[in-house]
Order: structure tokens, then C-alpha cells, then sequence
């Protein structure tokens, strides 16, 4: 077992034989998920809905610590889309609740593993209280480097694009000195490299309105798996499958 994983999970996993198989010197620097499947997950089991979410909750701490002794620079997890707005009121207040207490048990640990939190998309329609959270964690880890843990939360890729076009337009930008490094300093992302991987459990094969300005030539990871089962073996697997593509961005 790669020494950075010890005590991280024991011997006999599985993932312990594939970090010996990972390429160090050619991780992703920026990994994505899209994390599907919590309410499918509780439905085979017989289970709320609520569970599944619950579940998704240790299946993305585990994967954030897993990716942080990697030695991944940045991973973004897609928690609450734009989009969710539509599902049942009982499960969004459950979602934010979640969140919430998320966040809460997880700041001090967040801080001593030297990761920096920034929650990406629109703010204003969460609960004040999530937001003042919210913004206690991104300060108090400003200053963190080992990993950029981003959140989207109540976030649309396309409302990200039209919020950084009003936001051009705001500024003054003149149609001569618009170009894709000006652009990207409005996006949600603007600290950030584009991500490399992107992975989305469940056995869906599409991005949902999810980084697609971003995601123009980052490699696709899909898997069946539903995202509460979806651990540091499986992420692991994806970032072996990842190290053996070839990545040409149009060249030959």
C-alpha cells in the first residue's frame, strides 16, 4: 500500500492494490463528479430517500480524503443542481439540513487536512443560515493548499455562462478584447484548471448542465455504480482508467 493511505483504509481492501498501480507523475490535476443515484440506492433497499442522501454524504467525504492523499489538486463534487428546485419540498429541506449539518461536523477536519472549501453557483435561494456557514468555512480555509474542494451547490452551468456574459457586459468589456482567458475570469471557476476527469456514477452518460464550458475536453468516466456505493476503490479504478488514455486535445 502507498504509504500516504496508511491508516486510510486496511491492507485487505481492494484499493489498497490499486494505489500501487497508480502513475504519481500523471494524475489529473482537477477531478469532477457528478454524484447520481442516492434516491435509486434507498429504493433497492427498502429504504427513505433520505438514507441514500445520508449514504452520498460518507460516500463523498471518503472520496474527497481519498483524492486529497492522492494528491489531486482540485475536485469539484455536484451536490445541488439548479435544477433540484423541482424535486419534493420535504427532500430539499432535508437536503439543506444535510448541508448544513455537512459542513458543521466537518470544518474542523476540513481545516487540519489542509483543504480549501469554495462553494460554486448561485447562493441567494439557499437558507441564510447554510450561507452564513458556508461563508465562515471558505474564509477560515482561505488560505489552505493542499486540495480546492469545490461544491456546486444550486448550480447550472448555464446560468454560470450567462451570469459571466452580464458580468463582462458589466464591466465594460468590449466585443476586440473578448477572448476565452477574458471569459474565464467570470466563471464560477476562475481559479481552477479546467478538470481533467470527470466521472458520474449510476450508469447515466450525461453531464446535466454541469461544468460544460469547462468539460470541453475532459476525459469521461461513467460507471453503474449507484454514488453511496461509489469508494475509494472505484475512484481509484477510474483514475487507472483515466492514466490510459491518451490525451490529444485535437492534435494527432
Amino acid at each position: 500500500m502507498d504509504k500516504r493511505f496508511q491508516g486510510f483504509f486496511d491492507a485487505s481492501d481492494p484499493a489498497a492494490q490499486l494505489t500501487r498501480e497508480i502513475d504519481c507523475r500523471r494524475l489529473p490535476r482537477h477531478v469532477a463528479l457528478i454524484m447520481d443515484g442516492n434516491g435509486r440506492w434507498a429504493r433497492q433497499r427498502k429504504l427513505k430517500r433520505q438514507e441514500g442522501h445520508r449514504r452520498g454524504g460518507d460516500a463523498a467525504r471518503e472520496i474527497s480524503e481519498c483524492a486529497l492523499r492522492l494528491g489531486i489538486s482540485h475536485l469539484t463534487l455536484f451536490a445541488f443542481s439548479s435544477e433540484n428546485w423541482k424535486r419534493p419540498v420535504s427532500e430539499v429541506n432535508f437536503l439543506m439540513r444535510l448541508l448544513y449539518e455537512y459542513f458543521s461536523k466537518s470544518s474542523e477536519k476540513i481545516s487540519d487536512l489542509d483543504i480549501r472549501l469554495r462553494v460554486i453557483g448561485e447562493r441567494d435561494k439557499l437558507p441564510a443560515k447554510l450561507r452564513q456557514k458556508i461563508a465562515e468555512l471558505e474564509r477560515d480555509t482561505a488560505k489552505k493548499k493542499t486540495m480546492q474542494l469545490n461544491l456546486a451547490l444550486n448550480y447550472g452551468s448555464r446560468q454560470e455562462i450567462l451570469t459571466a456574459v452580464r458580468g463582462l457586459l458589466a464591466a465594460g468589456a468590449s466585443p476586440g478584447e473578448l477572448d476565452e482567458s477574458k471569459f474565464r475570469e467570470f466563471l464560477y471557476t476562475r481559479d481552477c484548471p479546467d478538470p481533467d476527469l470527470v466521472i458520474r456514477t449510476s450508469g447515466e452518460m450525461r453531464l446535466s448542465n454541469f461544468l460544460l464550458f469547462q468539460s470541453a475536453y475532459s476525459e469521461l468516466y461513467f460507471t453503474p455504480t449507484l454514488w453511496p456505493d461509489f469508494r475509494s476503490a472505484e475512484f481509484l479504478s477510474a483514475i487507472l482508467h483515466y492514466q490510459r488514455r491518451e490525451r490529444r486535445f485535437g492534435s494527432i
